[in-house]
Protein backbone atom coordinates (compact mmCIF):
# COMPACT_ATOMS: atom_id res chain seq x y z
CA UNK A 1 0.00 0.00 0.00
CA UNK A 2 2.82 2.58 1.12
CA UNK A 3 4.26 1.53 -2.76
CA UNK A 4 1.35 2.45 -4.68
CA UNK A 5 0.90 5.73 -2.87
CA UNK A 6 4.44 7.00 -3.41
CA UNK A 7 3.90 6.19 -7.12
CA UNK A 8 0.72 8.11 -6.96
CA UNK A 9 2.19 10.72 -5.48
CA UNK A 10 5.37 10.55 -7.97
CA UNK A 11 2.85 10.56 -10.72
CA UNK A 12 0.97 13.22 -9.35
CA UNK A 13 4.36 15.86 -8.99
CA UNK A 14 5.07 14.61 -12.72
CA UNK A 15 1.95 16.02 -13.59
CA UNK A 16 2.10 19.06 -12.15
CA UNK A 17 5.38 19.50 -13.55
CA UNK A 18 4.84 19.12 -16.94
CA UNK A 19 1.74 21.43 -16.73
CA UNK A 20 3.78 23.84 -15.04
CA UNK A 21 6.52 23.39 -18.06
CA UNK A 22 3.91 23.51 -20.90
CA UNK A 23 2.33 26.91 -19.28
CA UNK A 24 6.17 28.49 -19.46
CA UNK A 25 6.56 27.37 -23.09
CA UNK A 26 3.10 28.98 -24.18
CA UNK A 27 4.01 32.12 -21.68
CA UNK A 28 7.07 31.77 -24.24
CA UNK A 29 5.50 31.13 -27.37
CA UNK A 30 3.34 34.25 -26.70
CA UNK A 31 6.27 36.65 -26.44
CA UNK A 32 7.33 35.76 -29.60
CA UNK A 33 3.83 36.19 -31.09
CA UNK A 34 3.94 39.51 -30.23
CA UNK A 35 7.59 39.66 -31.61
CA UNK A 36 6.82 38.74 -34.92
CA UNK A 37 3.20 40.70 -34.72
CA UNK A 38 5.49 43.76 -34.30
CA UNK A 39 7.81 42.72 -37.60
CA UNK A 40 4.98 42.16 -39.47
CA UNK A 41 3.36 45.59 -38.53
CA UNK A 42 6.97 47.50 -38.75
CA UNK A 43 7.29 45.60 -42.35
CA UNK A 44 4.21 47.13 -43.56
CA UNK A 45 4.53 50.59 -42.53
CA UNK A 46 7.60 50.64 -44.05
CA UNK A 47 6.35 49.15 -47.10
CA UNK A 48 3.74 52.02 -46.97
CA UNK A 49 5.93 55.01 -46.04
CA UNK A 50 8.50 53.93 -48.80
CA UNK A 51 5.92 53.34 -51.56
CA UNK A 52 7.75 49.74 -52.21
CA UNK A 53 6.05 47.45 -55.32
CA UNK A 54 3.19 44.66 -53.94
CA UNK A 55 5.85 42.23 -55.06
CA UNK A 56 7.85 43.14 -51.99
CA UNK A 57 5.37 43.25 -49.69
CA UNK A 58 4.18 39.71 -51.01
CA UNK A 59 8.32 38.75 -50.90
CA UNK A 60 8.02 40.50 -47.15
CA UNK A 61 5.03 38.83 -46.10
CA UNK A 62 6.11 35.31 -47.53
CA UNK A 63 9.06 35.55 -45.33
CA UNK A 64 7.67 36.61 -42.13
CA UNK A 65 5.61 33.74 -42.52
CA UNK A 66 8.23 31.31 -43.04
CA UNK A 67 9.55 32.18 -40.06
CA UNK A 68 6.72 32.26 -37.93
CA UNK A 69 6.11 28.74 -39.28
CA UNK A 70 9.66 27.86 -38.47
CA UNK A 71 9.65 29.42 -35.06
CA UNK A 72 6.06 27.26 -34.33
CA UNK A 73 8.17 23.83 -35.49
CA UNK A 74 11.16 25.16 -33.35
CA UNK A 75 8.84 25.45 -30.16
CA UNK A 76 7.28 22.11 -30.80
CA UNK A 77 10.17 19.90 -31.21
CA UNK A 78 12.06 22.32 -28.22
CA UNK A 79 8.93 21.19 -26.14
CA UNK A 80 9.03 17.78 -26.41
CA UNK A 81 12.73 17.41 -25.97
CA UNK A 82 12.71 19.27 -22.94
CA UNK A 83 10.09 17.26 -21.69
CA UNK A 84 12.06 13.57 -22.81
CA UNK A 85 14.74 14.95 -21.16
CA UNK A 86 12.75 16.25 -17.69
CA UNK A 87 11.70 12.22 -17.76
CA UNK A 88 14.97 10.90 -18.27
CA UNK A 89 16.41 13.28 -15.75
CA UNK A 90 13.12 12.75 -13.38
CA UNK A 91 13.76 8.70 -13.74
CA UNK A 92 17.38 9.33 -12.91
CA UNK A 93 16.53 11.31 -9.78
CA UNK A 94 13.82 8.94 -8.23
CA UNK A 95 15.76 6.33 -8.77
CA UNK A 96 18.02 7.55 -6.48
CA UNK A 97 16.08 8.81 -4.18
CA UNK A 98 14.47 5.57 -4.21
CA UNK A 99 17.24 3.69 -3.84
CA UNK A 100 19.02 5.74 -1.20
CA UNK A 101 15.17 5.56 1.24
CA UNK A 102 15.55 1.45 0.59
CA UNK A 103 19.38 1.56 1.88
CA UNK A 104 18.03 3.81 5.04
CA UNK A 105 15.38 1.02 5.96
CA UNK A 106 17.39 -2.06 5.60
CA UNK A 107 20.06 -0.17 7.86
CA UNK A 108 17.34 0.67 9.96
CA UNK A 109 15.84 -2.83 9.51
CA UNK A 110 19.06 -4.60 10.08
CA UNK A 111 19.62 -2.20 13.57
CA UNK A 112 18.41 -4.75 16.52
CA UNK A 113 18.78 -2.83 19.84
CA UNK A 114 16.02 -5.12 21.76
CA UNK A 115 14.81 -9.03 22.35
CA UNK A 116 11.47 -8.80 23.22
CA UNK A 117 9.51 -11.78 24.52
CA UNK A 118 5.93 -11.54 23.75
CA UNK A 119 2.50 -13.37 25.38
CA UNK A 120 -0.20 -15.73 23.72
CA UNK A 121 -2.11 -12.12 23.41
CA UNK A 122 0.73 -10.38 21.77
CA UNK A 123 1.84 -8.02 24.90
CA UNK A 124 5.12 -7.88 26.08
CA UNK A 125 6.27 -10.03 28.99
CA UNK A 126 9.99 -9.02 29.14
CA UNK A 127 13.05 -6.83 27.14
CA UNK A 128 16.01 -8.16 26.61
CA UNK A 129 18.70 -5.18 24.89
CA UNK A 130 20.98 -5.98 23.22
CA UNK A 131 23.56 -3.44 23.75
CA UNK A 132 26.86 -3.93 22.23
CA UNK A 133 26.56 -7.82 21.83
CA UNK A 134 27.39 -9.29 19.04
CA UNK A 135 26.46 -12.93 20.15
CA UNK A 136 23.18 -14.15 22.41
CA UNK A 137 22.47 -17.73 23.08
CA UNK A 138 18.74 -18.27 23.66
CA UNK A 139 17.83 -20.68 25.84
CA UNK A 140 17.15 -21.84 29.86
CA UNK A 141 20.11 -22.89 32.31
CA UNK A 142 20.77 -21.71 35.90
CA UNK A 143 24.21 -23.52 35.12
CA UNK A 144 25.57 -22.61 31.41
CA UNK A 145 25.74 -19.35 30.34
CA UNK A 146 22.53 -18.15 28.52
CA UNK A 147 22.05 -14.32 27.59
CA UNK A 148 18.48 -14.83 27.09
CA UNK A 149 16.54 -16.96 29.58
CA UNK A 150 13.22 -18.62 28.79
CA UNK A 151 13.20 -20.57 31.95
CA UNK A 152 9.98 -18.92 33.32
CA UNK A 153 8.19 -18.77 30.66
CA UNK A 154 4.62 -21.36 30.32
CA UNK A 155 5.70 -23.34 27.82
CA UNK A 156 9.61 -23.64 28.95
CA UNK A 157 9.53 -27.49 29.02
CA UNK A 158 9.98 -27.55 24.88
CA UNK A 159 12.77 -24.91 25.41
CA UNK A 160 16.68 -26.83 24.90
CA UNK A 161 19.27 -25.36 27.66
CA UNK A 162 21.11 -24.04 24.46
CA UNK A 163 18.22 -23.70 21.70
CA UNK A 164 19.02 -21.41 19.43
CA UNK A 165 21.84 -18.03 19.03
CA UNK A 166 21.86 -14.82 17.07
CA UNK A 167 24.89 -13.55 15.93
CA UNK A 168 25.48 -10.20 14.53
CA UNK A 169 27.68 -9.94 11.26
CA UNK A 170 28.56 -7.25 8.82
CA UNK A 171 25.29 -7.79 6.66
CA UNK A 172 22.98 -7.91 9.56
CA UNK A 173 21.97 -10.16 12.34
CA UNK A 174 21.48 -14.12 11.96
CA UNK A 175 19.60 -16.64 13.82
CA UNK A 176 20.71 -20.39 14.09
CA UNK A 177 19.10 -23.23 15.94
CA UNK A 178 21.73 -25.05 18.09
CA UNK A 179 20.01 -28.77 17.85
CA UNK A 180 17.25 -28.22 19.87
CA UNK A 181 14.37 -30.69 19.86
CA UNK A 182 11.54 -29.04 19.13
CA UNK A 183 13.03 -26.34 16.60
CA UNK A 184 13.50 -22.68 16.10
CA UNK A 185 11.07 -20.61 13.23
CA UNK A 186 10.82 -17.24 12.27
CA UNK A 187 7.76 -14.85 11.11
CA UNK A 188 8.39 -12.29 8.49
CA UNK A 189 7.43 -8.70 9.39
CA UNK A 190 7.43 -7.72 5.89
CA UNK A 191 5.06 -10.12 4.61
CA UNK A 192 4.16 -12.63 7.70
CA UNK A 193 6.32 -15.46 6.36
CA UNK A 194 6.94 -18.51 8.33
CA UNK A 195 9.77 -19.98 8.14
CA UNK A 196 11.34 -23.14 9.80
CA UNK A 197 15.20 -22.33 10.41
CA UNK A 198 16.96 -25.75 9.71
CA UNK A 199 21.10 -26.24 10.15
CA UNK A 200 22.19 -22.63 8.73
CA UNK A 201 21.49 -19.48 9.56
CA UNK A 202 18.87 -17.39 8.70
CA UNK A 203 19.13 -13.57 8.44
CA UNK A 204 16.83 -11.55 10.46
CA UNK A 205 15.30 -8.02 10.61
CA UNK A 206 13.96 -5.77 12.80
CA UNK A 207 9.77 -6.58 13.48
CA UNK A 208 10.65 -10.32 12.73
CA UNK A 209 9.38 -12.65 15.38
CA UNK A 210 11.54 -15.50 16.37
CA UNK A 211 9.78 -18.46 17.92
CA UNK A 212 11.72 -20.90 20.46
CA UNK A 213 9.78 -23.98 20.28
CA UNK A 214 5.82 -22.29 20.66
CA UNK A 215 7.74 -19.26 22.60
CA UNK A 216 7.33 -15.91 20.28
CA UNK A 217 10.25 -13.47 20.50
CA UNK A 218 10.06 -10.21 18.84
CA UNK A 219 13.21 -8.05 17.65
CA UNK A 220 13.03 -4.40 17.54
Amino acid sequence: MRFLKNWKLRREIKKYQKKEMRKSEIKERKVNYIFWGIVLIASFALVYYFHFSKEILIIISMMIMGFVIADLFYYSWKLKRDLIMYEKSQFVRDSRIVKSIEDKREQTRNNITHVILKNEEGYDIKTWPVGKANSLIIGKSARMRVDINLGETAYSSLISKRHAILNKSDSGWFVEDLGSVNGTGIQRYADNRKIKIGNAPVKIQSGDIIYISTVALLVK
